[in-house]
């Protein structure tokens, strides 16, 4: 081989990221041959979008020798979600201890694909911690949700309800449901969303004993919300009714006594008076009858 050349070449032709966290990386391998019978200075180029590249910028290659060498691709999940082209060129641009050559060789490239996918991370602030309630009676309460993603998208949110104990949702108890005026969704754009919500809950008006729970805000990706120890929860009390039975008698607050002005220190006098015209009533009867 008399020109200056080489053979230049990569493994992968698909690289796929994961967003276990908020960046990924995958490595691309490449070769670089030299035909020739003097040594050559080669270039490396990078061509990658919104994708960060680390590799050698340079490489010197023997006569008849191969050097290989691994490109770094580096994605973060601000990078919007999509397939996305990259090029790494190799050029000869000096040759024989550096004499440029860079005129006449081609710029060598090699281009595969590298898969972005989609990244969301959404979380939910109550505006309390815990909500106590009497049975029957209704329980409203605001939440904030907000997201961030690397596409635009529109998410429904949803009101769940979970038992305490229990290690996923069920079957809500009878009695409680969301009558909410209006449907909450969160707008993603531009990487991020939030939306306000409202919820309003009626609770069953006949329970036995207090019901304890929780509730948790989720957007329509989760069917089924888990555990109030492991969701983002608000934790929910339902007291059953007391019993409304009013404390008639002597001597007890807002009883006859109290109704007719006597005071608990007048109290014995005039419970014993009253016992005492009762029994002298009681024998007047008794006389006039043997009498008769």
């Amino acid at each position: 081989q008399v020109f200056p050349s080489i053979n230049f070449d990569c493994v992968e032709a698909q690289i796929e990221f994961e967003f276990s966290a908020t960046t990924d990386s995958a490595q691309v391998h490449c070769t670089v041959e030299n035909p020739t019978a003097y040594s050559e200075d080669v270039t490396i180029g990078y061509d990658t979008a919104s994708i960060d590249a680390d590799g050698p910028n340079s490489i010197t290659v023997e006569s008849g020798a191969t050097v290989s060498f691994e490109v770094t691709m580096l994605v973060d999940n601000s990078v919007a979600v999509g397939t996305y082209e990259l090029t790494v060129s190799a050029q000869v641009t000096s040759a024989v201890g550096g004499i440029p050559v860079g005129f006449i060789t081609n710029n060598e490239t090699y281009s595969l694909d590298a898969i972005v996918p989609e990244f969301i991370d959404c979380g939910v602030t109550y505006g309390q911690s815990s909500l106590t309630v009497e049975a029957g009676e209704d329980i409203s309460f605001s939440s904030s949700y907000s997201c961030e993603s690397n596409r635009d998208q529109s998410l429904k949110v949803e009101l769940h309800i979970v038992s305490d104990g229990s290690s996923q949702e069920e079957m809500w108890p009878s009695g409680f449901n969301d009558v909410s005026e209006q449907n909450c969704e969160v707008q993603i754009s531009n990487g991020n969303g939030m939306s306000n919500c409202q919820f309003l809950v009626t609770t069953p008006a006949n329970l036995a004993d207090a019901w304890n729970g929780c509730l948790v805000v989720v957007d329509e990706r989760t069917v089924t919300a888990q555990s109030c120890q492991q969701e983002d929860s608000l934790t929910l009390t339902v007291n059953a009714k007391e019993s409304g039975v009013s404390d008639i008698g002597f001597g007890q607050n807002g009883t006859l006594l109290e109704d007719l002005g006597i005071s608990e220190d007048d109290a014995p006098l005039v419970i014993g008076g009253t016992a005492g015209v009762l029994l002298l009533v009681m024998a007047v009867v008794l006389v006039v009858r043997r009498r008769g």
